[in-house]
């Protein structure tokens, strides 16, 4: 990875770090949270119980993915094109379980684990899990498609090493060629 790659990167960490830890209980809480919030459900209980926990899952999960992409990236020394191509597929199963491992943090910090426990995670309701509507589970699962953007793609997308960042999908049209 070249020096210059570093200042996008660490740009990309401390926008996801600001966004995960900070920015996303604001939007939730006053931009989406008319389309989150079941019936009666106490939204900043969600967004402290369920909502916040899966959201920081994903952020420690893509930051692993992106390392682990980024120092395989940069130990290999392709002779080639066609090696640079065959690490696309990989690029795409790590996108891809980490969208599906964000929905897996949603469905287990909202449903599971007060299944789990047994416990009710509000009191006084009979119900062990939050009453989230299927408007607030589709905006969940698309923010969750966001976070990846934001957390996966972008990362490895200016801190890919040599030929690899031309991997990443719209790298060529932002980055330009070689």
């Amino acid at each position: 990875m070249k020096p210059k790659q570093f200042i996008p990167l660490i740009a990309c960490v401390l926008a996801g770090v600001l966004w995960i830890f900070i920015g996303q209980n604001f939007v939730l809480q006053n931009v989406l949270g008319g389309l989150i919030a079941g019936g009666g459900m106490d939204l900043s209980l969600f967004l402290a119980s369920a909502s916040s926990p899966s959201f920081q899952a994903l952020w420690f999960t893509s930051a692993a993915v992106t390392l682990i992409w980024l120092l395989t990236t940069t130990k290999k020394s392709p002779l080639n094109s066609a090696e640079v191509r065959e690490m696309q597929p990989t690029w795409w199963i790590c996108t891809t379980v980490l969208v599906l491992l964000g929905w897996f943090y949603q469905l287990f910090f909202t449903v599971l684990i007060w299944q789990i426990s047994g416990v009710a995670p509000v009191e006084g309701i009979n119900t062990n899990y939050f009453q989230v509507p299927p408007g607030g589970w589709i905006t969940l699962l698309v923010v969750v498609i966001f976070d990846v953007g934001l957390l996966f793609w972008l990362p490895t997308m200016f801190a890919s090493p040599k030929s690899y960042r031309l991997v990443v999908p719209g790298a060529m049209k932002f980055l330009g060629g070689r």
